[in-house]
């Protein structure tokens, strides 16, 4: 390959991994998640809806206890989390103490 080839190969590369990462919804109601836990790829989100009628404030904490503080959520709100990292983190409510998942990013 030529390197004036190689450069828009690379580019398009770029783009196609790009192009995987995702989006997982899930939902708060009754003063708990959807799921109790979910795998997601590195560069993955999470979409937390809330269909509560309660204020939430999500946190995520990671393997050496540090908390990602993602701020007040109001009814109806959706917050979107990007797992940039592989780890295994703990997703709860500050307010709502049981509302708890663990989330795993490989």
């Amino acid at each position: 390959m030529s390197r004036h080839a190689l450069l828009p190969a690379l580019l398009l590369l770029g783009v196609a991994v790009a192009a995987e990462a995702s989006v997982s919804n899930i939902d708060q109601a009754g003063q708990q998640f959807s799921k109790k836990s979910l795998g997601v790829h590195v560069g993955d989100s999470i979409r937390y809806k809330n269909s509560d009628d309660a204020i939430h404030n999500i946190n995520v904490i990671d393997a050496a206890d540090l908390a990602r503080d993602m701020g007040l959520q109001k009814p109806g709100e959706n917050i979107d989390v990007l797992f940039d990292k592989a780890g295994k983190f703990i997703v709860r409510c500050s307010i709502h103490p049981k509302m708890k998942m663990i989330v795993t990013a490989e």
